[in-house]
């Protein structure tokens, strides 16, 4: 594929300070977009109504609202309306950089086999200042610390969650329909669809160019609740160390992995409630079944009360 056709799928909800910026780094791209489909998740300020302005004279645009029902079911159905052989997620509080989707065609152009890139990340505050410390930066680098001693990118990612977000993601449709789309996860969806890609399909991490601004505020959704995050988390590993243990062990490198396994162990302290969740996985067909499990309130209220 020497042009793919690429199409842009932004989840809005509540983002009206953020949306036209965000949009904006969409239109300015030095390789156009394809396609640009947005839907409004159920918001309650007047960011679609931003959205629309900036996208009125837009043959590209879809523009669709709906009650809310989480980002996950919202880029499920934003990628069915899509068209594109690839599809770029961006959250609506996020940016793009001006040569994201160029550098993403010329990694697909030179790579058939890729069909999943994700690449470097700045991280910016409310204002769309860079910033160069604090604790998401600093996380970030622990985690490129760990990944470099990881043989596998599955090791890496069952660290943490470098990818950061859906926005880092480009993907094939492909991959999309053979991962079963995002999972019922308000948390943890794009660590769950990033370590399922691991599983069959090719994927490149870009870190020799920034993809991204990753916008850190008060009002992002991993800080919603703590202990629902602690739970997808580990319930995204039970799942993973149950499909990926051929990636996460292996014989020749059997002592290596396993001091990495005990470091994640040790750092995420949630040895007990991956037990338990390991042992609900087992008990279910697939692991859409076992996040709709999770997502039933009487589950996670008993292992967050047992286990956390």
């Amino acid at each position: 594929m020497d042009n793919p056709s690429i199409s842009v799928v932004l989840p809005l909800y509540n983002h009206a300070h953020y949306i036209a910026s965000t949009l904006q780094s969409v239109l300015e791209q030095t390789s156009p977009v394809d396609e640009i489909i947005l839907i409004d998740d159920g918001s309650t300020d007047n960011g679609f109504s931003v959205a629309c302005e900036m996208l009125k004279n837009e043959p590209r645009a879809t523009l669709l609202q709906q009650k809310n029902c989480g980002a996950e079911q919202t880029l499920n159905r934003a990628i069915e309306r899509s068209q594109g052989e690839f599809i770029a997620v961006l959250n609506t509080d996020d940016l793009f950089l001006p040569t994201k989707i160029e550098r993403c065609r010329e990694i697909i152009g030179d790579n058939p086999e890729i069909d999943f890139i994700c690449g470097g990340i700045g991280i910016i505050d409310e204002k769309g200042e860079r910033l160069s410390g604090g604790e998401t930066v600093e996380w970030l680098r622990r985690a490129a610390a760990f990944q470099k001693k990881c043989r596998t990118l599955d090791l890496a990612f069952l660290n943490e969650n470098s990818v950061t977000s859906t926005s880092n993601m480009v993907f094939s449709r492909e991959l999309w329909r053979n991962c079963d789309g995002f999972q019922p996860l308000r948390y943890c969806h794009d660590l769950d669809f990033l370590l399922t890609a691991l599983s069959d399909h090719g994927v490149m991490i870009d870190m020799e160019q920034t993809h991204i601004l990753y916008r850190v505020h008060q009002n992002n959704t991993i800080k919603e609740n703590v202990l629902k995050v602690r739970l997808e988390v580990a319930a995204v590993m039970a799942n993973a160390m149950r499909s990926n243990s051929s990636r996460l062990l292996d014989a020749e490198h059997l002592s290596s992995d396993l001091l990495l396994i005990s470091e994640i162990m040790r750092s995420k302290n949630n040895a007990a409630l991956l037990s338990a969740l390991q042992l609900l996985r087992n008990n279910c067909s697939d692991r859409h079944h076992f996040y709709t499990l999770l997502n039933n309130q009487k589950t996670s209220e008993c292992l967050i009360k047992h286990f956390m």
